[in-house]
């Protein structure tokens, strides 16, 4: 099968040919293999193609990169577009592999492993997308870091968007004879790697220690409960002794500013704390703390603001599980005995459930403590677990 893209005069007429079609959005897998089939480094697909036609492939961003017509036949109008690492991303056209070990890398190379590859001119080819062990780009900044230690033009680095198959032996064999390489030399894992320093600074700076990186602690609990109020106490301490940007993602404040538009239905209410795990999840990535205190009544819910966060640094969910009876005597804002009334529809504890967590780093009953001595409890977990430093 030969892949190649069609003429700006065919891509003008597909595009217009496919504007009424069905839209397919490619993932990372595809569209490496899309890529890696334009360039010529895989002659034919390794994860399985979007089934269906006629149709339009599209990336992420809704750029047409190819069709399948009616017929079945795929037409490629446009290699996926890549801002990043340009130097590094080098067709099996422009690289002469001849003599060279291929060595297909997804974390950095040790001293260990650079030992073994200092004897062969080699060709390292970093897979940075899904299939990096760490963070893509901090992976390409170590290994040209690296690339200073071999002789002058023993080892050249490539940059390949590649997914690994469950199976990746054929694939990587089929991508270095693209490239003219020799062979392909396959690294093992290392219980206890060491690294150049400069390699190690790299990693340092991407991988702080928990008291420098960002972190979320996400408050659960019933109307009432006194998790705003903890919040922001512990929002208080923790910007009296930590340098970090602190954000409070209260509920009532997010339903003001963000979810206005959303009604109490299940499937409002989760958009409304998915938003929030959003937002939570960009202050974590950039550094900071985030705070939030929403009710959050469903696990699976909670579950899904945790895998948005848990990538980027901490999450520590708290439950503060005042009773039902304590907090629907409180009922400041007047909200449980509307709720008793039938004048609020799946109000959480009264007709709708609250699922209690089972994954919470901390507990807390506010019936029993003080806003004090709750948020103190917070900061000591907090400390115990290494997210603060002194």
């Amino acid at each position: 099968m030969t892949f190649s893209l069609v003429s700006p005069d065919r891509a003008a007429e597909l595009k217009e040919l496919s504007r009424h079609w069905p839209s397919l959005t490619l993932g990372e897998a595809q569209l490496g293999d899309l890529d890696l089939l334009i360039s010529g480094a895989l002659a034919e697909p390794v994860h399985p193609q979007p089934t269906g036609s006629p149709a339009a492939w599209r990336d992420p961003e809704g750029n047409l990169l190819a069709v399948r017509d009616h017929e079945g036949s795929l037409e490629l109008l446009r290699a996926p577009v890549h801002h990043d690492h340009l130097d590094l991303r080098v067709p099996p056209s422009e690289f002469d592999g001849a003599g060279r070990v291929a060595v297909f890398l997804t974390r950095p190379l040790s001293r260990e492993s650079m030992a073994r590859l200092l004897g062969h001119p080699v060709a390292l080819f970093a897979l940075a997308g899904e299939s990096s062990e760490i963070d893509p780009y901090t992976l390409v900044r170590c290994l040209r870091a690296t690339l200073p230690h071999f002789a002058d033009g023993a080892a050249r680095l490539v940059v390949l968007p590649f997914v690994l198959p469950a199976e990746p032996t054929a694939a990587l064999a089929a991508i270095a004879g693209a490239y003219g390489c020799d062979r392909v030399l396959t690294l093992d894992p290392e219980a206890a790697p060491t690294y150049l320093p400069e390699v190690q600074r790299e990693l340092d700076a991407r991988y702080p220690p928990r008291g420098k990186q960002g972190l979320t602690v996400f408050f659960t609990g019933l109307s009432g409960s006194g998790k705003s109020t903890v919040a922001n106490a512990v929002r208080v301490k923790l910007r009296e002794r930590d340098s970090r940007s602190v954000t409070l993602l209260d509920g009532d404040l997010v339903r003001r500013m963000l979810s206005s538009e959303l009604t109490f239905s299940r499937e409002h209410r989760d958009l409304n704390i998915l938003r929030i795990g959003f937002v939570a999840a960009e202050v974590t990535r950039a550094g900071g703390i985030a705070i939030c205190s929403p009710i959050a009544p469903y696990a699976a819910t909670r579950a899904q603001v945790r895998a948005m966060v848990a990538p980027h640094g901490g999450f520590i969910l708290v439950h503060v599980a005042t009773p039902l009876d304590v907090c629907e005597a409180r009922d400041v804002k007047g909200l449980y005995a509307k709720a008793r009334a039938g004048l609020i529809a799946n109000f959480t504890g009264i007709s709708d459930p609250y699922e209690a967590p089972e994954d919470a780093a901390l507990t807390l009953d506010a019936s029993r403590m003080s806003p004090e001595e709750a948020a103190s409890a917070v900061i000591s977990h907090l400390e115990s677990e290494g997210y603060l430093c002194d």
